[in-house]
């Protein structure tokens, strides 16, 4: 094998890696920003002037960033 195709196959498995885990996070980061929507309590005070984004562009926010840190290690 050369190693382009050595190269090649494990940049698909680290993609496939990334996709598996930011879906699980994507569902675990909508699970809580649902939750968080529903109570009637807040847990941090918005700045002046911060924009509230929606449901799926927080979870899809947070997804991003925490499958991210994963493949820092």
């Amino acid at each position: 094998m050369s190693m382009q195709t050595i190269s090649a196959r494990r940049g698909e498995a680290d993609s496939l890696q990334f996709r598996v885990l930011y879906v699980i996070c994507f569902g675990i980061f909508l699970f809580a920003a649902t939750v968080q929507a529903l109570l009637p309590w807040r847990w941090f005070s918005r700045a002046e002037g911060e924009v509230q984004h929606s449901i799926l562009a927080q979870a899809k926010n947070a997804a991003g960033i925490c499958a991210g840190y994963v493949f820092m290690v």
